[in-house]
């Protein structure tokens, strides 16, 4: 099947005790029927075909919220409190903008109130750095590498790991023996994920990073590291350092589920390792080509306001 261009070949390069620990980092997670679930000729989870992933939940959970998980009651006032936020508009949310979605995060029937997971307070466990780089890369405007892939159309959405956005979030995967290849509509994002092998040398950075995957009995997890330092890979909440480490597990709660999950291990941006989970269900919706070219037009205009901004200030200096 022709997919498109291929962002990453990767490598394998397992270690990270945080990881090791009975599964700690990802927590524990109600058994599924296996029997129940579609199977490869070689025996292993069959996760071919198209997933949508259309959430309203935030990456944070919102001081509205009393916890993670919520009643259906609780899950409609949650709902209609963030679309009337994404009504609003002089009130400007990346998370929200256009949102393709009615409902929040649902994972084996459970309503989400926020894709994080951990720490338990739901939110993201910023060092001085890490929001040092998430305000320069929301804000930042001294020139084109500063601002998000998304937004320079370069990509994203689709590397590890896996975004949320608020439209075009359908994925399709293919798989083989030895592969799993993610094409996510938005972007065109491509992903080549080699199951086993070896690491590729250190200083070799795809933009992508290099991901590679191992069986842990019927659930496949992925490792990404190496990610090149000149791309920002994320957006909106997430920012990472060159050095960062994301784990993906991606397990069949049924056959029209997978319950996705990663933890990004990052010292330099994180105090402490951090956990999304969320539920990609599946659909017979068609992908289409995403031909985005929109924000490398708008960037220029961005850039040369900035300089307009500079400009200004500096004559107002002068004047006094």
């Amino acid at each position: 099947m022709q997919i498109g261009r291929i962002i990453a070949v990767a490598a394998f390069a397992l270690g990270l005790a945080y990881l090791a620990m009975d599964g700690a980092a990802f927590g524990e997670s109600t058994p599924t029927d296996a029997s129940a679930l579609p199977r490869t000729q070689d025996g292993k989870p069959d996760f071919q075909g198209v997933w949508a992933s259309r959430w309203l939940s935030p990456m944070e959970r919102p001081a509205e919220a009393s916890g993670l998980v919520v009643d259906d009651a609780e899950a409609a006032r949650l709902v209609d409190m963030i679309l009337t936020r994404a009504a609003n508009p002089n009130q400007l949310d990346p998370e929200l903008a256009y949102p393709d979605a009615s409902e929040l995060v649902r994972v084996r029937g459970e309503h989400r109130s926020s894709l994080l997971i951990a720490p338990e307070n739901g939110k993201m466990p910023y060092t001085p750095a890490g929001l040092a780089a998430l305000r320069g890369y929301i804000g930042g405007a001294d020139g084109p590498e500063q601002r998000m892939t998304t937004e320079r159309c370069i990509g994203g959405v689709g590397w590890a790991p896996l975004q949320i956005r608020t439209h075009a979030m359908l994925r399709r995967l293919v798989q083989t023996g030895d592969h799993l290849i993610v094409h996510t509509e938005a972007y065109s994002d491509v992903r080549l994920i080699e199951i086993g092998g070896d690491a590729r040398p250190a200083a070799m950075k795809p933009p992508a990073g290099d991901s590679t995957a191992r069986w842990d009995g019927d659930a496949l997890v992925v490792e990404t590291r190496n990610f090149a330092p000149h791309l920002s890979t994320h957006g909106i909440v997430t920012v990472m350092s060159p050095d960062a480490v994301v784990t993906e597990r991606f397990e069949l709660a049924s056959p029209d589920e997978i319950v996705y999950r990663y933890t990004v291990v990052d010292p330099a941006y994180y105090s402490s390792p951090w956990t999304v989970e969320y539920a990609l269900t599946r659909t017979d919706e068609p992908l289409y080509e995403f031909a985005c070219h929109e924000g490398n037009y708008s960037l220029e205009h961005m850039l040369a306001g900035a300089r307009v901004e500079e400009k200004r200030a500096a004559q107002a200096g002068s004047a006094r």
